[in-house]
């Protein structure tokens, strides 16, 4: 059902703010949010990780229509678990990304320092169950926040200009290392990203 993919990325400075909305910034109450990283962190497989997506994306988006089957749930979708791959050590191996056997093998290496600089973590001193349930707690916090806006604002432009503003807009709150490092374009006012728009998915790039 998700896709993702790499490739590279612009978007419009005159969007910048489009869809900032603080009611949208935490769909999720912090019981939700711990009872969610619980379950992701209990996905064994590529199927079990788009089921708990799935479910993830209907609960954030309260409601509104059929977003999860809609181009953007879709895009949003692509986006979460091309993230979830990369962030998270339980569904990077589901997808066949680890080659480390364990957890803890897994997190305490290149997987922590990307998860701590992505979602600006400091991990020192924290044991691999607490660094595992915290980066899994950061997620859903940043996919709740995606969904919720990409859904709120489904009716305000086309489907990959919406979700690429709430994907931008989450992660200035909950995941600034996704925003960092982005250079000026060639042309216009654009500025390459760090994900971007394919059909009915969202590539994540240099991670």
């Amino acid at each position: 059902m998700y896709a993702a993919e790499f490739e590279a990325f612009e978007f419009e400075d005159e969007f910048e703010n489009a869809f900032e909305d603080n009611s949208l910034t935490r769909p999720f109450t912090e019981q939700q949010e711990m009872e969610l990283a619980a379950e992701l962190l209990e996905v064994g497989s590529e199927e079990e990780l788009e089921e708990f997506l799935g479910k993830l994306v209907k609960k954030a988006a309260k409601g509104i229509g059929n977003f999860v089957r809609s181009p953007a749930g879709k895009a949003v979708g692509g986006f979460l678990k091309g993230l979830a791959k990369k962030a998270l050590p339980v569904a990077g191996a589901a997808l066949g990304n680890f080659v480390v056997p364990g957890v803890g093998g897994a997190i305490g290496g290149k997987l922590g320092s990307f998860a701590s600089s992505l979602f600006e973590l400091e991990m020192e001193g924290m044991s691999p169950e607490d660094m595992e349930f915290e980066v899994a707690r950061r997620f859903v916090r940043l996919a709740g926040a995606t969904t919720a806006s990409a859904a709120q604002n489904s009716q305000r432009g086309a489907p990959d200009v919406v979700v690429n503003r709430a994907i931008q807009n989450a992660a200035r709150l909950h995941a600034p290392g996704l925003l960092q490092n982005r250079q000026p374009a060639r042309t216009g006012r654009a500025r390459s990203g760090r994900w971007v728009r394919s059909g009915n998915r969202i590539i994540l790039l240099g991670v």
